[in-house]
């Protein structure tokens, strides 16, 4: 099954060059931070209920890179036909699905994170 990325990147804002440099998670809630520079945090991306995530090395994901014909761009994206959602509905028995989880990833210029989420990320300008 080769997954689809829909890009739901918010229109006004450019994570060219971005970089994860920080993440929080408490309670089921899940905080990242983005720099476009590497140290200033530029963009919060936060996930209200996550049931699941992991961060990966963008350099050791070769076969989803060749499975998206070496077109995975910086950005966030909602993954339809989700291999990890599916593993994870295996896992739980299925006791989730009538949560509506989802399968969100987030690229930057060297880490993947993939989030199980039952709610929409909400991304903002980052503030204190």
């Amino acid at each position: 099954m080769i997954e689809t990325l829909v890009d739901i990147t918010p229109q006004n804002i450019f994570l060219r060059g971005s970089q994860v440099i920080d993440f929080h998670y408490k309670a089921g809630g899940l905080e990242i931070i983005i720099s476009l520079d590497g140290v200033s945090p530029d963009f919060r991306v936060f996930f209200d209920w996550s049931h699941s995530f992991r961060v990966t090395d963008e350099g050791d994901l070769l076969k989803m890179l060749g499975e998206q014909s070496g077109k995975i761009l910086v950005g966030i994206y909602k993954v339809e036909k989700s291999s990890y959602l599916e593993w994870f509905n295996d896992q739980s028995v299925n006791i989730r699905s009538k949560d509506n989880v989802a399968h969100y990833l987030i690229v930057t210029v060297n880490d993947v994170v993939d989030v199980l989420s039952s709610e929409p990320p909400i991304i903002t300008n980052y503030s204190k």
